[in-house]
């Protein structure tokens, strides 16, 4: 089944999959290629809108990465093994894109709050959580920026999970994450992320520890991303190795 989004600047092909999270099974839209989605884009640059801005509505958020999807069991297991442990917990969701880990916290009993820089997050994310009957809250958050995340938590108060995957895809936002966690998190907040061995992911948990917290690291593999060859190449590996970090103040 397919459909279409219009985004700030291009409209999106979507496709609908289901994909299976531990004893859920949750509908999304995703992208339907984003190698078609940065053609559009790119026909934005030759009609005059800079590059920048094409950078800023790159889409790589709208498919299915095995950060999430790895983060997304993570949660499920965590259920499974606690059942009811997320029952009216609040989590927050940084750099949600489709938000499929908080599209699970959400079915799991949880207020979930997802967050993201990118325009069209939004619809994609307002479009998820209705397939799956879930209510799931938006905010507008880059979480490099001091005052946005000071906002955020005078907003929402005391967090008792935040939750993220594969945010460290740029070096600044290796030495941003620290304190983005330090701001956010009270003392009893959770903090689980998932990583795919980024080569900045060391130097962030260096500084995250740096600043109170203590660290536990497991190691996951999930089924790599779906047949997009721009996520993984037309010859993408079946499993992806995951770093699943547990971070808590010292």
């Amino acid at each position: 089944m397919s459909g279409s989004l219009q985004g700030a600047r291009v409209a999106y092909r979507l496709r609908r999959i289901c994909e299976q999270v531990g004893a859920l099974t949750l509908t999304l839209d995703i992208l339907a290629s984003i190698d078609e989605a940065l053609d559009d884009l790119v026909a934005l640059g030759q009609r005059g809108v800079d590059a920048a801005e094409i950078l800023r509505l790159t889409p790589y958020f709208g498919t299915l990465w095995p950060s999430g999807r790895g983060l997304a069991r993570w949660l499920a297991t965590l259920a499974a093994d606690r059942p009811g442990c997320l029952t009216g917990q609040v989590v927050l969701e940084l750099g949600c894109g489709l938000g499929l880990p908080a599209l699970v916290a959400a079915r799991l009993g949880a207020r979930v709050i997802a967050s993201d820089c990118h325009p069209d997050v939004p619809g994609f994310l307002a479009g998820n959580a209705a397939l799956n009957g879930v209510a799931i809250e938006y905010r507008a958050l880059d979480w490099r920026a001091p005052a946005e995340l000071a906002a955020m938590r005078e907003q929402l108060g005391a967090l008792d999970l935040v939750i993220g995957s594969d945010l460290l895809y740029e070096a600044e936002l290796a030495g941003a994450l620290g304190p983005a966690l330090d701001a956010l998190c009270g003392p009893n907040t959770r903090v689980l992320l998932a990583d795919p061995g980024r080569p900045h992911l060391q130097v962030a948990v260096h500084a995250i520890e740096a600043r109170g917290f203590t660290s536990r690291v497991e190691i996951a593999a999930v089924p790599s991303s779906l047949d997009d060859p721009a996520v993984h190449g037309e010859r993408r590996p079946p499993l992806q190795e995951l770093f699943m970090l547990e971070l808590r103040r010292a």
